[in-house]
């Protein structure tokens, strides 16, 4: 796989659930927490990808959240942002939720990417 031009942080977030219908309830409220307007601060602080997926193939309720960010500085910047939106005054959506989160952070050193077909 060759090594891509630029150097890019990722950020792999886990959120675990109690349950099947906590983790629905926090697929319906996505719009609520994660609004145009921090999407906006975010992208010109340097984030470049966002991703949420629901795990499957695990017997926990998970959440996983990617996050790319343009470089580290655009990555310190984004933690700022969401610092400030999530966990200093924590946002009152995601107050209603219980879930154990972990974070792993790291920098892309290596990317495949699928040809363009047509």
């Amino acid at each position: 796989m060759p090594k891509q031009d630029a150097t890019v942080f990722i950020n792999c977030l886990q959120m675990d659930f109690a349950s099947e219908p906590e983790v629905e309830l926090f697929l319906k409220s996505l719009d609520e927490i994660w609004t145009d307007t921090l999407y906006a601060k975010l992208a010109s602080a340097g984030l470049i990808r966002h991703v949420i997926s629901k795990v499957w193939n695990k017997d926990q309720h998970r959440i996983s959240m990617v996050f790319e960010y343009d470089s580290k500085d655009g990555y310190l910047k984004c933690q700022t942002i969401l610092d400030e939106s999530f966990v200093k005054g924590r946002s009152e959506v995601l107050n209603k939720f219980v879930f154990k989160m972990q974070n792993n952070r790291g920098l892309v050193l290596s990317e495949y990417v699928r040809p363009f077909r047509v």
